[in-house]
């Protein structure tokens, strides 16, 4: 399993809705004195990203991590501050939270997903391969 140090807020975060068979993400929220900005939860190299969603959209804005394991972290709901081929450390800003998509409140979509081509169309297509994580830390940075 991996775990994955900080949630991806720079004032910490909690859980909201966890991972289950059914739904293979992971909800997290930020604290309310937090600014919505969204940061590098792993190094790795940014595959995609869709920045031109809007709320009530079929799908979200994201950003497109891969990993030197070769899996992806996706980060939805976020407005990307990053490009496709951008190098990401931990802690790197990789764009703003938003209400992109089916959303009604505040959070990020974080999805682990198996090795494939690393773009939107590629993550959409193998939502339900995604795989279990956790995170070390719900604190501030």
């Amino acid at each position: 399993m991996h775990v994955y140090p900080h949630v991806p807020f720079n004032n910490g975060g909690r859980i909201t809705t966890g991972y289950s068979t059914k739904r293979k993400v992971k909800d997290i929220s930020p604290r309310n004195d937090d600014e919505g900005q969204v940061f590098a939860v792993r190094n790795g190299t940014v595959t995609d990203t869709e920045g031109n969603m809007s709320q009530g959209d079929d799908d979200a804005n994201c950003v497109i991590v891969r990993g030197s394991d070769q899996l992806l972290t996706v980060y939805a709901h976020v407005s990307p501050s990053v490009s496709a081929a951008d190098a990401v450390t931990i802690g790197d800003k990789i764009g703003d939270m938003d209400l992109s998509g089916d959303s009604t409140g505040r959070h990020v979509h974080l999805a682990r997903l198996p090795a494939g081509g690393g773009s939107v169309q590629d993550v959409l297509d193998a939502q339900d391969k995604a795989v279990f994580f956790e995170f070390k830390n719900l604190s501030p940075w």
